[in-house]
């Protein structure tokens, strides 16, 4: 008997049986479409993040942020220290693994208003001349700040892209005035010298990038707030580089130079915090994985009964094979394949359950938390393969008992059995 002639015998029955045979593969689809589903959004979810750490900057860097506040013997103690544009420049000079440092300050809702009288609520970026750099943000038109500009607190900006759309819709916003108001002083007037890219919004602290206003950290500090430390301190260091080290060298540099102390320091590194995001998603993977596997093993044993059943409709058909010639290895693989086509249906049909059931979540996550406009739906080849596979196996597994039963049976003993 020919293997093809094998394969037709196991797909026969399941054709004629349709009904029987869909509710065998049924655990298995549901199994297999669940897991998958799931590590489609998971995935997909992980590479949101990936891809707002990269629009934050990359994974090679850290922030040093403030603390303005410690418990010491039970009470709320207020720190003195704070950084300063120095401490930035002391750190790039000392620390041969960190590339650049961006001193930054941030805030919402700055009030941004052209001469035609157009406003824009816009997302106050105080840096330095590498931040476009660092942030991988590109020019859309005109220039980024520059190290001069620094210098002599410049009263220059570079506009978000949506800032500059409310502000000036088609016209050029280059060489134009603008003028900021830090909440209540006095507006400053700043001349408009580059228009950034769109990069959308960010993940981690839900703004977007776009309705950004950059100035010279400078001139934020002299001409809009009167302050003279630095909220926040974006450490980028080489690729392969140990980040607790650099901390550890950051902070015994800035302790040199605040007479000791180190309570107001405080960092923040996104590359620890994907790193628990892909823990967290190993181990629900673990345990989607254990509830489908009880699934599936239950699958096969309602599969092994539904191939005895079948072993007994044809047991004078079997006698009577084996009485005209047919071999036993014959008769072990023509249940053995009917299992296995059980199993690989289920299994064919779990994928394309599972990727159908994805992308239905992923648009009712959409419009349940609406962040993104589209949630990626990321389900890799080797996870589809292994889908298949195990399906083989499964059905392997759960047919040999059967098909061996089948191919035991004596010609003579089968002819006389009546179905």
């Amino acid at each position: 008997m020919k293997l093809r002639d094998a394969i037709t015998a196991g797909v026969k029955p399941l054709a004629q049986n349709r009904l029987r045979a869909g509710l065998s593969i049924l655990g298995i689809f549901i199994g297999i479409a669940g897991v998958l589903c799931m590590i489609a959004i998971g995935d997909g979810g992980k590479k949101l993040i990936a891809e707002d750490i990269e629009k934050l900057g990359g994974a090679n860097q850290f922030t040093l942020w403030t603390r303005t506040s410690i418990f010491k013997r039970g009470r709320l103690v207020r720190t003195t220290e704070r950084y300063t544009l120095e401490d930035a420049y002391a750190i790039e000079a000392e620390c041969p693994e960190v590339l650049y440092v961006l001193p930054n300050f941030e805030d919402f809702e700055i009030l941004v208003t052209s001469r035609e009288g157009n406003q824009a609520r816009a997302l106050l970026e105080s840096v330095t001349a590498n931040y476009a750099l660092g942030m991988s943000w590109e020019l859309q038109a005109g220039r980024f700040l520059s190290d001069n500009d620094i210098e002599t607190a410049a009263q220059v900006c570079v506009l978000g892209a949506d800032t500059a759309n409310e502000l000036f819709g088609e016209t050029s916003p280059l060489g134009q005035e603008v003028k900021v108001r830090y909440h209540w002083r006095k507006p400053v007037r700043m001349r408009v010298v580059g228009v950034m890219k769109p990069k959308g919004r960010s993940l981690t602290w839900e703004y977007s990038l776009d309705d950004a206003i950059c100035v010279p950290l400078t001139t934020y500090q002299q001409r809009l707030t009167g302050e003279r430390h630095v909220e926040y301190l974006i450490v980028f260091f080489e690729k392969g580089a140990d980040v607790n080290s650099i901390i550890v060298s950051i902070k015994d540099i800035l302790r040199k130079r605040h007479r000791g102390q180190d309570d107001f320091i405080a960092h923040y590194i996104p590359k620890l915090t994907f790193g628990r995001l892909e823990h967290i998603q190993r181990v629900v993977k673990i345990a989607l994985g254990s509830i489908a596997g009880f699934s599936l093993f239950v699958s096969g044993i309602g599969i092994m009964n539904i191939c005895l059943v079948s072993v007994g409709e044809k047991t004078r058909e079997i006698g009577l094979r084996l009485a005209v010639g047919a071999k036993r290895i014959d008769i072990f693989w023509q249940f053995l394949t009917e299992s296995m086509c059980l199993c690989f249906c289920g299994g064919v049909l779990g994928i394309a359950g599972g990727w159908v059931a994805a992308h239905g979540m992923a648009r009712l996550a959409v419009r349940i938390v609406p962040i993104v406009d589209v949630w990626p739906v990321v389900l890799s080849l080797p996870w589809i393969l292994t889908s298949v596979i195990f399906s083989i196996v499964l059905g392997v597994g759960f047919g040999i008992y059967p098909a061996m039963r089948a191919a035991r049976f004596s010609p003579v003993d089968a002819l006389r059995t009546e179905n």
